[in-house]
C-alpha cells in the first residue's frame, strides 16, 4: 500500500468516526426537540455545516474524485446497515 493510499485510509477512518458522532448528535437533537423548535433547527443547521466543512477539508487534502467515491461507499454501507446519517 502506498503512502497516499494509507493517508486516504487514515483520513476516512477519522471521517467515519466523526460521521458517527454527528449522527449521534443528530439523534439527540431529534429526541430532545421537536422539528419546529428553533434550537432543533439551529442545531441541525450547525451539524450540516460541520459535515460539509469536513468534506471540503477532505477534498483539499485528497483528490476530490476519490473523496466523492469513498463517501458514496460509506453512505451505501450505512444504508445496508440501516445507520444512515440523519442530516
Amino acid at each position: 500500500m502506498s503512502k497516499i493510499e494509507n493517508d486516504i485510509d487514515q483520513s476516512f477512518g477519522k471521517y467515519e468516526k466523526i460521521r458517527e458522532c454527528l449522527s449521534g448528535l443528530s439523534e439527540i437533537m431529534t429526541i430532545n426537540f421537536r422539528e419546529n423548535n428553533i434550537y432543533y433547527q439551529m442545531g441541525m443547521d450547525n451539524l450540516k455545516a460541520l459535515h460539509e466543512n469536513l468534506v471540503d477539508m477532505l477534498k483539499i487534502a485528497h483528490e476530490p474524485r476519490k473523496v466523492r467515491m469513498r463517501i458514496r461507499e460509506i453512505e451505501n454501507n450505512e444504508k445496508e446497515l440501516g445507520n444512515e446519517l440523519l442530516l
